[in-house]
């Protein structure tokens, strides 16, 4: 082994920023309001698809189930 002493890095405790990763104290989401909003918009897109996505099943099922019935004589 060489004379050189080795060298630990501490890494100070810290989360990331859930948008934009940037590092930000512990106990925090977001590194700013920009950040939370643009957060918290994404999250009503997602719930908006998932609905209309549901919907879309839905309407899907009904169908093919109105079919089905209507070929095997059921009314």
């Amino acid at each position: 082994m060489s004379g050189k002493k080795e060298r630990k890095l501490k890494i100070v405790d810290h989360r990331h920023c859930k948008v934009c990763g940037k590092a930000i104290p512990p106990g925090q989401e977001f590194c700013s309001e920009r950040c939370r909003k643009i957060y918290e918009e994404a999250q009503r897109r997602e719930k908006r698809m998932k609905n209309i996505f549901l919907l879309i099943y839905a309407v899907i099922f009904i169908v093919l189930f109105l079919l089905l019935a209507s070929r095997a004589g059921i009314h």
